[in-house]
């Protein structure tokens, strides 16, 4: 019996995942509405529902890229682009698709919306209609990096899991008891790598003079510099990793107290250079490939019919 075909895509606020049997790509989570025909740039649109959008790097050179973190993001007409462009650049056209919500928003209700705006839009990619032959599953965040750990670690169903899902927006929190997702014991918190990002951008400009976006903060925050004009300069960011690392440490600590069962493992995955400064805190096990991490566990749930 030939196994179904199944991608996993997680849709970050800063970058999109994408899985698919082994094959990994990533992109910046960034959208923008095409207002105009090129002229002289060759650009690749999606068009939802009658209007055409850029995705990723195009969006970005573009400008005025859609607001992510909006309340109404999911599932709009710029939402779905991004989903198109993972179908279009991993020539996806039929199989099982997995998708993951922040688990503070899950629910039966959220995802039926979710599914019905995917199944009733016009998608066109390359100027011709896509359908989406199979079926779309959807689970919450954070399950991903738990099912990550499942596919290299079978004995993690027997035990009572804490997952830590450090983000560009948000940290999720969620748990695991003997495998079973505790919906109760969810928790989603605004102190994502970005704030981070952004405490290192101000202190650039007050120390160099002039400003810089949150993408040259994270080039700091990786080697310790950027280049400007030619120019290497440097800036020492200890203090305000600290800073950030106490602040989510205290998140994590009246999260783990509040758990309904003492878990035997706490376990983590995300983004951001912060996560090596968490792990000896908390006694936590960070993931294999922790940024994919989210992208392969809905891979290997839904290769797996969980």
């Amino acid at each position: 019996m030939q196994q179904t075909d199944c991608i996993g895509i997680d849709i970050g606020y800063g970058f999109t995942k994408t899985y698919r049997s082994g094959d990994k790509k990533m992109f910046p989570t960034a959208v923008t509405l095409m207002a105009k025909d090129p002229t002289f740039s060759d650009l690749s649109p999606i068009a939802i529902n009658g209007h055409r959008f850029l995705v990723g790097k195009e969006a970005e050179r573009e400008g005025g890229t859609t607001d992510t973190c909006q309340s109404g993001f999911v599932p709009s007409d710029a939402w779905l682009a991004i989903l198109g462009h993972c179908l279009r650049i991993n020539n996806f056209v039929r199989g099982e698709i997995v998708l993951g919500v922040p688990p503070g928003k899950y629910s039966r209700e959220y995802s039926g919306e979710i599914l019905d705006a995917i199944r009733a839009s016009d998608i066109r990619i390359n100027g011709e209609p896509y359908r989406i032959n199979g079926s779309v599953r959807i689970i919450p965040q954070g399950a991903g990096i738990f099912f990550r750990y499942v596919k290299d670690n079978q004995d993690g169903l027997r035990k009572n899991v804490t997952v830590i899902d450090v983000g560009h927006h948000t940290v999720d929190m969620t748990f695991f008891a003997e495998g079973k997702y505790v919906e109760s014991a969810t928790e989603t918190q605004e102190i994502g790598v970005w704030l981070l990002l952004d405490a290192i951008a101000k202190a650039f400009c007050r120390e160099n003079r002039f400003p810089i976006g949150l993408k040259a903060a994270l080039d700091i925050l990786r080697d310790g510099q950027i280049t400007y004009l030619g120019t290497p300069c440097t800036i020492d960011v200890r203090e305000e990793v600290d800073r950030y690392t106490r602040q989510i440490s205290s998140v994590i600590n009246r999260y783990i107290e509040k758990l309904p069962v003492q878990p035997d493992l706490g376990i983590m995955g995300g983004g951001g250079a912060v996560i090596k400064d968490l792990v000896s805190k908390h006694n936590l096990l960070v993931v294999n490939e922790p940024a994919m991490a989210n992208a392969i566990g809905y891979w290997y749930y839904g290769s797996n019919g969980k």
